[in-house]
């Protein structure tokens, strides 16, 4: 009898441990990832072009831009200097290209300003004669 006593109390305890263990179990979730701002960019002049951003989705800081042409010749880096930009605001290179038809490449390098968050966002602009 004390046999049978001494492993029901065993029983409970066991499975008491498993219950009480098993509902403090801390799920760790990874937090969502952050989407990399988006650049929209857009181009003005003929037969040469400058080429302008804004970025619709944050404010930034930018630390550098690679332009690069659709013949792969043109890879230009421009220093921003971590300067901030504001969501919509409108940014000129102040660079004139010869306007080559074809998918310009723009290479954004920089952080986000609210979770100082780095990113590298890659966007395009055709261009056609």
């Amino acid at each position: 009898m004390k046999k049978k006593n001494l492993l029901f109390a065993l029983g409970i305890v066991l499975l008491s441990s498993v219950i009480l263990f098993s509902g403090c179990k801390k799920k760790s979730e990874d937090p969502a990832p952050v989407p990399n701002p988006t650049f929209v960019m857009s181009s003005t002049g003929s037969p040469d072009v400058i080429f302008y951003f804004k970025c619709t989705t944050n404010d930034v800081k930018l630390t550098k831009c690679i332009i690069s042409d659709p013949l792969g010749l043109i890879s230009d880096t421009y220093d921003l200097q971590s300067e901030t930009f504001l969501q919509n605001q409108v940014y000129y290179f102040n660079t004139t290209y010869t306007k080559e038809t074809g998918v310009w490449t723009f290479k954004f390098y920089g952080n986000r300003t609210g979770d100082n968050s780095g990113f590298i966002s890659t966007t395009t602009l055709t261009l056609s004669k």
